[in-house]
C-alpha cells in the first residue's frame, strides 16, 4: 500500500512537473502570441470548438443544426462532419468560463502533461521509478509531442485515449471482467468520436488476446461485450459523416496506398526519434514481448495491449489513404517510449547504479536529436483586430471576405469569431474567397475559379455586401491561386469603389514574412 501511495503521488508530480515545462516551453517559442495557422487544419479545431462552447453556454436554445448552419454562415471553418465531435465537446467545455484562445493552449498543455504522467505510471510497475521518470521525460522532450501542444489539434487527446484503452483491456486480461470490457468499448468509442483514425483500436482485443495466450477467453461473453459501445456509439457518427470525411481522403486504393505510406514512415520514424531511438525503440517492444511471451512475464498483457496498440495504430496510417505527415506516428510514440525504458529496466534491477547508468544513457542519446519546434505565426488577427469588428451596439449586418490559402483564412475567420462579443447570431459574416470565388473538394482537388473577369468578380463582392475584404500576399507566389490574382486586379483597379485601408506584415513562420493588404467599400 506503501508503494501504491508513492507511485500516485509521483505520478500527480509528473504530471505538475511537465504541465509546467509545457507551458514555458508553449510561452518561450512562441505559441501563446502567435496566431491560429501553424497547420491548416488548426483554425478548423479552434472554430468548432469555439461553436460548441457557444451553444453549451446558450446556444442550446436554438435548434442544434439550425444553430451550426448559422454558426458555419458566419464563421466557416466550422469542421465538425469533416471531424468528430470529441475533441470540441471537451475544449468546448473547457471554454466555458471564459472563451479565449491561451484556454485552448493551456488545455494542449494538460494534456500533454497527462500523457507523460499515464506513462510514468504504466512504466514504473514494471521497471522501477527511474524507468518511469526517463519514459515520460523522453515523452515530453519529442518533437512530434511538442508541436503537438503547440497547435490546437486533436491527436494528444486521441493518444490519450488510446493508451487508456489499452491499459483497460490489459486490466481485462489480468481479471475478465463485464465491467471492464465495456469500459474498453467505451473508451475506445471516445477515441473513435475524436478522430476517425482510432479504429485503429479494434485491434487491441483480438491481438493482445492472441499475444497473451489467453484464447479461451473468446469463450466468455464479457470479451464480446467490448465492442458494443463501439457499435452503439461510434459506429452511427462513422456512418453518417461517411461521405464528408471520403472527401479528406486520397483518391487511391489501399494497395496503392500502401508502399508510399510504408516508404515514408520507415523514413519519418529517424526524423522522429533521431536514429538511436529509431533503431532501440522497436527492438525494444519486442524484447517485452519476448520476455514476457506466454504468460510467463508479470507484464505480459500490459506489453501484448501496448504492442496491439501500435499494430492498430500502423494498420490505420499504412492502409488508410488519409495522407501522409508525422504526427500520425504519435500514437505509436508513448508505447516505443515504454518499451526503450521497460526493456532497460527489466534487463538491469531496478535501483541499482547499473540501471540508472543505462537509463540516463539512454536519456542522453535522445537529447541531441532533439529539434525544438518553435511556432512564429503573427500579423493575421493584427489585422482583423486593425479592421475593427462590429460590436454589440451595431445592429447591422457587417460581410467580410478573406482570399488566402486555407491556413491563412482559417487564421482571419478564427481571430475574427474570438474577436466578436457576439457570436450566435454574429453581427459579422466572413466569407473565405476560396469557397465564395472557385469551387474545389476540400482537399483543393478540381479546382476552378468562378470567375474570369474582374467586373464579374466586383458585382459578386457587391452582391454579397462585402465592405472589407482581406487579401493576403504572404501566400508564396507560386501556391497563390487564379481567383486571389483576379481579386487583387479587380481591388486595384476599382478605386472608385474600393480603397486600400491599410497593410499589415504578416509572419507565416520564423523568415517567412509577407503582406496582408486590406480593402474597404467607399
Amino acid at each position: 500500500m506503501h508503494t501504491l501511495l508513492v507511485r500516485r503521488r509521483l505520478t500527480w508530480l509528473v504530471f505538475a512537473t511537465c504541465l509546467i515545462l509545457n507551458l514555458v516551453f508553449i510561452a518561450t517559442r512562441g505559441a501563446w502570441e502567435s496566431d491560429l495557422a501553424g497547420d491548416p487544419d488548426e483554425a478548423a479545431h479552434a472554430v468548432t470548438s469555439l461553436m460548441l462552447r457557444d451553444y453549451l453556454a446558450g446556444g442550446w436554445k436554438q435548434p442544434p443544426m439550425a444553430f451550426a448552419q448559422q454558426y458555419y454562415a458566419d464563421f466557416p471553418k466550422v469542421a465538425l462532419g469533416h471531424y468528430p465531435p470529441g475533441y470540441y465537446l471537451l475544449a468546448g467545455a473547457w471554454m466555458l468560463p471564459g472563451a479565449s484562445v491561451p484556454a485552448l493552449f493551456v488545455l494542449q498543455a494538460a494534456l500533454g502533461a497527462a500523457l507523460c504522467a499515464m506513462l510514468y505510471r504504466i512504466v514504473s510497475k514494471a521497471g522501477g521509478t527511474w524507468a518511469g521518470v526517463v519514459s515520460a521525460l523522453l515523452m515530453s522532450i519529442l518533437p512530434m509531442g511538442l508541436k503537438q501542444i503547440q497547435l490546437v489539434m486533436s491527436d494528444n487527446l486521441v493518444v490519450l485515449l488510446g493508451l487508456t484503452a489499452a491499459l483497460i483491456w490489459r486490466d481485462y486480461l489480468n481479471r475478465p471482467t463485464a465491467r471492464r470490457s465495456l469500459g474498453f468499448g467505451l473508451v475506445a468509442a471516445a477515441a473513435i468520436l475524436t478522430k476517425g483514425s482510432a479504429m485503429g483500436l479494434c485491434l487491441i482485443p483480438p491481438l493482445a488476446t492472441l499475444l497473451d495466450g489467453r484464447l479461451a477467453l473468446l469463450k466468455r461473453v464479457s470479451w464480446w461485450l467490448c465492442g458494443l459501445p463501439v457499435l452503439l456509439i461510434a459506429a452511427p457518427w462513422m456512418l453518417y459523416s461517411s461521405k464528408i470525411t471520403a472527401e479528406g481522403m486520397l483518391h487511391v486504393s489501399p494497395v496503392e496506398f500502401l508502399p508510399k505510406a510504408a516508404a515514408y514512415y520507415l523514413k519519418a520514424l529517424p526524423r522522429a526519434l533521431g536514429w538511436p531511438l529509431a533503431l532501440l525503440a522497436p527492438t525494444s517492444v519486442l524484447l517485452m514481448l519476448w520476455l514476457g511471451r506466454g504468460g510467463r512475464g508479470k507484464q505480459t498483457a500490459q506489453s501484448a495491449a501496448l504492442a496491439a496498440l501500435v499494430c492498430g495504430t500502423l494498420l490505420i496510417i499504412l492502409l488508410v489513404p488519409a495522407g501522409l505527415t508525422e504526427r500520425y506516428l504519435l500514437p505509436a510514440m508513448p508505447v516505443l517510449m515504454a518499451g526503450v525504458a521497460t526493456a532497460t529496466g527489466m534487463l538491469w534491477q531496478p535501483g541499482s547504479r547499473s540501471q540508472k547508468f543505462a537509463l540516463l544513457a539512454v536519456m542522453a542519446a535522445a537529447v541531441p536529436m532533439v529539434g525544438w519546434p518553435e511556432k512564429r505565426v503573427s500579423g493575421f488577427s493584427a489585422s482583423v483586430e486593425r479592421a475593427g469588428v462590429p460590436t454589440k451596439a451595431i445592429s447591422r449586418q457587417t460581410n467580410w471576405l478573406v482570399a488566402s490559402d486555407p491556413r491563412g483564412e482559417g487564421a482571419v475567420i478564427a481571430a475574427a469569431a474570438f474577436d466578436c462579443p457576439q457570436r450566435s447570431p454574429s453581427h459579422l459574416r466572413v466569407y473565405r474567397g476560396s469557397k465564395e470565388l472557385s469551387s474545389s473538394d476540400w482537399m483543393g482537388r478540381g479546382y476552378l475559379a468562378s470567375f474570369s473577369t474582374p467586373r464579374d468578380l466586383l458585382e459578386h463582392l457587391e452582391h454579397l455586401n462585402i465592405t472589407r475584404v482581406f487579401v493576403d500576399l504572404s501566400v508564396p507566389a507560386g501556391q497563390r491561386k487564379e481567383h486571389e490574382r483576379l481579386l487583387e486586379t479587380a481591388l486595384e483597379d476599382s478605386k472608385d469603389t474600393w480603397a486600400l485601408d491599410f497593410e499589415q506584415t504578416v509572419t507565416r513562420s520564423p523568415g517567412q514574412n509577407g503582406l496582408m493588404r486590406v480593402y474597404r467599400r467607399l
